[in-house]
């Protein structure tokens, strides 16, 4: 229903229109039908043809305006999905952005990153899920190059990595592409230059390189990079531009990321900002 509301909400004249288009199609359809089958014109006419038209009508007409769900795209040879929904719920590799200090445990409860640790908690391992989540991250990063950074005078040195350092840990059936695109993910700390458009590209070209190599046939997941603790002063639908123009560049400079689907999963609360409508035919 709220797909529905929104829809009548920014284009009420195409509701109107959806339904006017609804009625004429089911009365040219309805009225020689009544004609052929002549039986059924003592249940149906006068008042209660009129209404069934109109009801049937609306309906149809607001089903049509209601705001999409989801869009596809298709990119050279590859497939673009826009969707709706939660990142978590879906097949194939999920794209985690994080922050540069990968090993950061205390972030915000709302992060994807969080929610990734959480998983590995709430595993068959068990009391073990963190450890095991710590060092499945040791494995990934191995080899990686980095800087060891004292934020602090009063804390120990960080492993501090460059934009895009990519992660890949597997728990079970579910696989994680971490990738760092910000200065921090914990609570309290987390500044409004946390991260920028330059450097979120960078990490995007990175990440989708990696993708090339990971997806080994799945679909790629990802959220609306830029979005959230990043700091970026976009609105969403020029972040989301960006993200699409990022996966673009990566499918122009190496071919084909994966034999499945690619995918931008926006929170639902974007959906009242954001028309996929307008992305569909931009990008058809």
């Amino acid at each position: 229903m709220s797909r529905v509301r929104l829809g009548v909400a920014k284009k009420p004249l195409k509701a109107l229109v959806s339904i006017f288009i609804a009625y004429a199609a089911i009365w040219t359809i309805l009225e020689p039908l009544l004609s052929i089958v002549s039986p059924a014109r003592e249940y149906i006419s006068g008042e209660l043809k009129f209404f069934i038209l109109v009801f049937t009508s609306i309906l149809i007409g607001l089903y049509k305006s209601a705001v999409p769900k989801e869009i596809t795209l298709q990119y050279s040879n590859s497939i673009i999905k826009i969707v709706f929904g939660d990142l978590f719920s879906l097949d194939g590799i999920k794209g985690i952005p994080v922050s540069r200090y990968f090993f950061e445990i205390e972030v915000i409860p709302t992060s994807l990153q969080n929610k990734v640790i959480q998983s590995f908690i709430q595993s068959k391992e068990g009391s073990k899920g963190f450890e095991n989540y710590e060092r499945s991250l040791s494995s990934a990063l191995e080899g990686e190059q980095y800087q060891e950074i004292r934020r602090n005078t009063n804390q120990p040195k960080e492993r501090y990595y460059p934009l895009g350092t990519t992660a890949l840990l597997e728990l079970e059936s579910e696989i994680y592409m971490l990738f760092a695109l910000t200065e921090t993910e914990i609570k309290g700390y987390i500044s409004s230059d946390n991260c920028n458009i330059s450097k979120m590209w960078v990490a995007l070209e990175v990440f989708w390189q990696k993708a090339h190599i990971y997806s080994r046939g799945k679909a790629v997941n990802i959220p609306l990079i830029g979005s959230g603790v990043t700091g970026i002063k976009l609105s969403p639908n020029r972040i989301l531009e960006l993200n699409l123009l990022a996966i673009a560049n990566a499918i122009e400079e190496g071919g084909k990321i994966t034999t499945e689907e690619i995918r931008i999963v926006l929170h639902p609360k974007y959906m009242e900002v954001v028309d996929l409508n307008e992305f569909q035919n931009l990008w058809r």
